[in-house]
């Protein structure tokens, strides 16, 4: 889980700071490159936050400033993955701080507008996923996505449950760590020579599924092999985060609802299946991250689709409530047991 704040305790010599660049740039490079199912914004995350170490070290802050420059900067590398300084800023709130506090916003905002300022400039996107133009949907059509939200909110309590199973046995010295990346490396490059669309962070998948390309089964199939290859891939502890798979997870679940809800229900009642893939994105990162303002900005600034904020709340709302009564675990307590285990099978 990202640990930024903490890193205001950690070594702050340049050579530090280029080691922490270097080491999460090539370690998230060679994650994905091998088909895990992880996302660059860990690696990102970390990144930015050893550009602010040494901004800070550069300005001399004080302790308490330097840890909020290290949260913003280090959310910076969430809005850059993603073209979302709003969901940036959410996503240092919610998740890095939790704590509101308006100068914490103010630095979390202006640090994300100029990092996704600097990658549009570079890359000349504003999006992540291209989406067609959305039909206006109907109050009525509010109860489904209602219903979508309930339905992925459960999926995500089973996907945080089998994220910490893993962490689990992960913690358990019964193979060495190197042994073990290695495994599921294997595991990983067997399953992209014979499904090479179905590996990695799941960014042309989201595209494939917004773009109507995957049929029924085919959504079925895809879903249950990330659901189980995400988990897998974490406990590899490789540079990688899980916000893009949890987005390939919502986007994959949602196009499913819709594609049942259409076969069972008057076709001018059902939303495109795409508007069910949107909001399932929102959905499955709010519910899987415990942070609902994350998932909703995030999902919104990345696919431009905000005619659909109104039934990505609705939705989220009705994940949230089925995650809180659930008890659901939160990813980043899975991710930090996963490195735990690490560290002491290390020592050991």
């Amino acid at each position: 889980a990202p640990q930024v704040p903490a890193a205001a305790d950690a070594p702050s010599g340049a050579a530090s700071d280029l080691g922490a660049l270097s080491v999460n740039f090539a370690g998230g490079s060679l994650a994905v490159g091998a088909g895990l199912a992880v996302g660059p914004e860990r690696p990102a995350i970390q990144m930015g936050g050893a550009v602010g170490r040494s901004v800070s070290r550069w300005l001399g802050l004080a302790p308490q400033d330097t840890g909020l420059l290290l949260a913003s900067t280090g959310g910076a590398g969430v809005a850059t993955m993603f073209n979302s300084p709003l969901g940036c800023a959410a996503y240092v709130v919610e998740t890095v701080v939790k704590r509101v506090d308006l100068r914490l916003s103010l630095t979390a905002l202006g640090a994300g507008a100029v990092a996704v300022g600097v990658s549009r400039l570079v890359t000349g996107r504003s999006v992540n996923f291209a989406v067609d133009a959305l039909p206006v949907y109907h109050f009525g059509q509010l109860v489904l996505y209602l219903l979508l939200g309930v339905l992925v909110g459960v999926l995500a309590y089973a996907q945080s449950r089998t994220i910490h199973a893993v962490a689990a046995v992960v913690q358990r010295p019964w193979l060495p760590h190197v042994a073990r990346a290695g495994l599921i490396g294997a595991a990983a490059g067997l399953l992209a020579w014979q499904a090479p669309g179905v590996v990695g962070t799941g960014e042309a998948m989201v595209q494939s599924v917004l773009d109507g390309e995957l049929l029924l089964s085919m959504l079925a199939l895809v879903l249950l092999l990330r659901f189980l290859l995400g988990p897998l891939s974490l406990a590899a502890s490789t540079p990688g985060g899980y916000f893009t798979p949890a987005l390939l997870l919502g986007a994959l679940s949602g196009a499913l609802f819709g594609e049942i809800a259409g076969m069972l229900l008057p076709a001018d009642t059902v939303p495109p299946t795409v508007a069910f893939a949107l909001v399932g994105m929102a959905v499955a990162l709010a519910a899987i991250a415990h942070a609902p303002f994350t998932g909703i900005l995030l999902t919104l600034e990345t696919t431009g689709a905000f005619v659909m904020a109104l039934p990505m709340i609705v939705a989220v709302f009705g994940a949230i409530a089925v995650i809180r009564l659930l008890k659901s675990p939160m990813l980043s307590h899975g991710l930090e047991s996963m490195d735990q285990g690490d560290r002491g099978g290390q020592q050991t």
